[in-house]
C-alpha cells in the first residue's frame, strides 16, 4: 500500500481488522491497550490477541499473556475470532533467525483470508510480527503494522528503549522486510501517560471490564502508567495524532540509529494530545457494559 492509501484508510470510517500484539503483563498498560481496542467496535474489529515475550523467562511470560488476554477479552463480553494466542517462545536476537510460534502463524492465517489491509498494533517487542513477516513473505504487502517502540528517530540510543530492547535484531528485522510501517516514537509519546494506582481505580470503575482492568492494575506492582494507549489510539482517535511521512531508519552493530534509508519510506507519530486519548479510553472502557 502506499503510505497516503495508509493515512485516509486510518482517517476513513472503515472498520480495521486488527491484531493486537503485546506484552500482556511487562507492565499494566497493555491490559489497557487491549482493553481500549475491545472497547471500540466502532472503529476496530480485533481478530486475535497474540502475546510477545518479555525478560528472560520467554516460554512463560507468553503463556502468562495468553491466560491474561483471554481473560480480558472475557471481562469485555467482545467476540474475538482467534481468541488469545501464545507468541514466539524466544527472541530473534537469541535465535539468530525469525522464530516460529503459533502466533506468527495466525497472523499469516488472518492477513491472507483479509479482502483488506490488516494492522497489527504492537506494542512490546516486535518478534511476533518480524517472524511471520520473514516466514511468511506473501503477507507483507497487506500486513500494516503499528508499533510502539524506539526513543525518537533523532535518538542516538534507542537500545535503551523497552519494546526494542527486548529484540533487538528482531526490530531490525521488522525494518528491513515490513513494506508498511507506522512508528510510534515512544521516547516522544509515552511520558503523560504515567499514572498511580489511586487515579486507575478512581478513573475505571463503571463496567466490569474497567473494574478487572483498575484491580490488575494494582496488582502488578511495578506498573506506571498507560503508556501503550498510544498505539491503539492512532486506529481509534487519528485526530489526536500528528503523522508524517519519514524515511526507514539504518542501523548500526550496535542496533543505534546511524542514518535513514532515502529509497524506503514510513509513517510515524512523535506526538498526540495525551488528554484526548484519555478520555477516550476512559469513556470506552467504562461504557463497555
Amino acid at each position: 500500500m502506499k503510505l497516503e492509501e495508509i493515512l485516509k484508510d486510518i482517517r476513513s470510517d472503515r472498520i480495521k481488522d486488527i491484531i493486537v500484539d503485546c506484552d500482556m503483563g511487562a507492565d499494566g498498560d497493555d491490559q489497557f491497550a487491549c482493553g481500549y481496542a475491545l472497547a471500540s467496535p466502532d472503529k476496530v474489529r480485533v481478530l486475535a490477541v497474540t502475546c510477545a515475550p518479555y525478560n528472560d523467562n520467554s516460554h512463560e511470560t507468553v503463556e502468562w499473556g495468553r491466560q491474561e488476554s483471554a481473560d480480558i477479552i472475557e471481562a469485555s463480553g467482545a467476540e474475538v475470532k482467534y481468541g488469545a494466542i501464545a507468541g514466539s517462545p524466544d527472541y530473534i536476537t537469541r535465535r539468530g533467525g525469525p522464530v516460529e510460534s503459533r502466533a506468527a502463524e495466525v497472523i499469516a492465517k488472518i492477513v491472507r483470508e483479509a479482502d483488506g489491509p490488516v494492522y497489527s498494533v504492537s506494542t512490546g517487542c516486535i518478534t511476533n510480527i518480524a517472524s511471520a513477516l520473514a516466514l511468511y513473505p506473501d503477507i507483507r504487502e497487506k500486513l500494516v503494522t503499528v508499533w510502539l517502540g524506539l526513543d525518537g528517530l533523532d535518538s542516538t540510543t534507542n537500545t535503551g528503549e523497552y519494546n526494542y530492547h527486548n529484540d533487538i535484531e528482531g526490530g531490525k528485522l521488522f525494518f528491513e522486510l515490513s513494506e508498511n510501517i507506522l512508528l510510534v516514537e515512544a521516547g516522544r509519546t509515552v511520558a503523560p501517560f504515567r499514572r498511580t494506582d489511586e487515579e486507575i481505580e478512581e478513573q475505571y470503575c463503571e463496567s466490569p471490564l474497567a473494574r478487572f482492568l483498575a484491580k490488575r492494575f494494582r496488582e502488578i506492582s511495578w506498573a506506571q502508567g498507560l503508556w501503550d494507549l498510544c498505539a491503539e489510539s492512532v486506529l481509534i482517535i487519528p485526530d489526536a495524532c500528528r503523522f508524517r511521512i519519514t524515511n526507514v531508519p539504518i542501523f548500526d552493530e550496535k542496533g543505534e540509529i546511524c542514518g535513514f534509508n532515502e529509497n524506503k519510506q514510513m509513517i510515524s507519530v512523535n506526538k498526540n494530545d495525551h488528554a484526548r486519548i484519555s478520555a477516550d479510553a476512559r469513556e470506552r472502557i467504562n461504557g463497555c457494559k
